[in-house]
Parts: C-alpha cells; sequence; structure tokens
C-alpha cells in the first residue's frame, strides 16, 4: 500500500474532508470516488460507509452555506450526484474486498448504471422537454458563442439523450476511481492490479444488453435505447481499453505509444468520439471471439 493511502486509512476525518474537497473541485472527481473505493476494499462496508454518510452531511452544510454565491450546486443536485458517485464506489470496492474480481466490480457499476438511465427514463419520461432549457440555460449562463455547422435540432437531440449522457459520464467516473482505488490500495504485488485491469472482461451478458438497447432504438425509442448505449458502450470502451494495453504489453510497443492513444481525446469531441466507439466496437468483439490471445495460442 502507498504511504497515502496508509495514511488516508488511519486518520477519518483528514479522509472524509478529502472526500467532500474533491468532489466540489473540478476534474478531481476521480479522486473523490477512489477514496471511497479504497476505503470500502480495505476496511469494509461499515467504516466506509460511516465515510460516505459523514460526506453528505458535510457536503450538504458546505451547499448551505454557501447557497447565495454565484455557481454554487443546489442542495438537491448536489446530493444526488454525490450520492450515485460514492454509493457507485462503496459498492465497487465492496466487490473487490469480497470477491477480489475487477470484472464483476465493473460489471455491477455498469448495470447499476443501466439500471440508472432506466428509472430516469421513468421518472423524467420526456427528457427532451425537461433538459432542454436546462441546457439552454446553461449555454447562455456560460457565454458560448452560437456553434456553426450543427444540425439545427443538435440540442433536443442532446437533450434527449441527457439520462444516458449523465450515466455515462458518471459509470467513467466510476471505472477510472474504482482502478484508482484498486491502485492506492495495492497488495504487496505491486503489478497484479495492472494485470486484474488487462485482463479485464465485462462477458457476454453485457453484449446481449447491447443488442437489446439497439432494438429499443430501432423501435423509436431513442432516449431510452440511445441512453442505454451510451452507458454499455463506456463498459465496453473500457474492455477495449484493456485490450490496447494488453496488446503493448504483449508485443512490447515502444513506451510513447500511448500518445497515439490518448491525445486524440484531447483534439475534440469528433476524435474522442471515434476513438472511444472503435474501443466499444474492440471490447464488443472480444466478449464473443476472445481478441486476447498470446502468440503461442493455438486456435
Amino acid at each position: 500500500m502507498s504511504a497515502p493511502a496508509r495514511w488516508l486509512r488511519g486518520h477519518r476525518l483528514p479522509r472524509i474532508a478529502l472526500v467532500v474537497l474533491t468532489f466540489l473541485l473540478p476534474l478531481t472527481n476521480v479522486v473523490s470516488a477512489a477514496i471511497v473505493v479504497m476505503t470500502a476494499r480495505g476496511d469494509g462496508w461499515r467504516s466506509a460507509a460511516i465515510d460516505v454518510v459523514a460526506a453528505l452531511a458535510m457536503l450538504g452544510a458546505l451547499v448551505v452555506l454557501t447557497s447565495g454565491a454565484e455557481g454554487a450546486p443546489s442542495p438537491g443536485s448536489a446530493a444526488l450526484g454525490a450520492g450515485a458517485l460514492w454509493g457507485g464506489g462503496l459498492l465497487g470496492g465492496l466487490l473487490l474486498r469480497r470477491f477480489g474480481s475487477v470484472d464483476l466490480a465493473l460489471q455491477a457499476l455498469v448495470v447499476a448504471a443501466v439500471a440508472g438511465v432506466a428509472l430516469a427514463s421513468v421518472v423524467i419520461p420526456d427528457a427532451r422537454a425537461y433538459w432542454q432549457p436546462v441546457l439552454q440555460a446553461l449555454i447562455q449562463a456560460a457565454g458560448l458563442p452560437q456553434v456553426e455547422g450543427l444540425p439545427q435540432d443538435w440540442l433536443a437531440t442532446v437533450a434527449g439523450l441527457m439520462h444516458g449522457v449523465i450515466g455515462a459520464s458518471l459509470l467513467s467516473t466510476l471505472i477510472l476511481g474504482l482502478m484508482l482505488g484498486l491502485w492506492l490500495d495495492r497488495d504487496s504485488d505491486a503489478a497484479d492490479w495492472r494485470r486484474k485491469f488487462l485482463e479485464l472482461r465485462l462477458g457476454r451478458v453485457l453484449s446481449l444488453a447491447v443488442a437489446v438497447a439497439a432494438l429499443l432504438l430501432a423501435a423509436g425509442l431513442v432516449p431510452l435505447g440511445g441512453g442505454l448505449l451510451l452507458v454499455l458502450g463506456t463498459g465496453l470502451a473500457a474492455q477495449g481499453l484493456a485490450i490496447v494495453h494488453w496488446t503493448a504489453d504483449e508485443r512490447r510497443w515502444p513506451r510513447i505509444w500511448p500518445l497515439l492513444l490518448y491525445v486524440p481525446l484531447l483534439l475534440g469531441a469528433g476524435s474522442a468520439g471515434l476513438l472511444l466507439l472503435g474501443l466499444s466496437l474492440a471490447g464488443l468483439v472480444d466478449n464473443g471471439l476472445a481478441l486476447r490471445r498470446r502468440r503461442t495460442d493455438v486456435v
């Protein structure tokens, strides 16, 4: 176990404060989830659950104190977002502790995200009508210029898929948080956590779920089918990423190769979307054909 993780494990109040702080700061949500994963895996569900409840109380107090500040989150949205993130981290960490399987933990998180999208579709059946005004208000508040070259109804299309966009975003944060939490709480074999990622496989059941979501999309249930595909595609993209890293290890690619994989994610939504689609397709194919075969394997 790393020294920072060992210190956090032994000091509850600073640990809870760090969970809340990294949730509120931009681009650090993954650290917040990782600390919950680390605590659940190392100390069990009681200790992690106490941390989550205390963190929610601390977050609520901070939100109330800053409710008049510009850009401050509403109590409801902050509690919902934190509860979903920390609850997912708690679930993933407990499964890692009980079964030691990254596959099972990620499968459970994907299933939970799918259930969340389905529930949101029931609670808010007209996603487009609900989210379009919210997105318009966010664009105006940010002072963003009109985007040229996009279809006229692009905002309405995005609004209709917002349940899935939120679910996929949360799932991607939890996947990264799970792996970071496992790394922080790694055992004496420091390479074990990486091997578990390289061998990640989500299984054929989730591939079947992709087919069901595609049928819903083809049947005209675009918000539900599209949202489910976004969530399932995020999980499969993680598997595709594991395939690429496994191949790099087996083929002994030059150390600079990750730049070719990760730089496109920073170049824009178009290149990032194509890359993630390719990774998702690789994960989908791997569930049926087992792409990760060593050179000595015989078919």
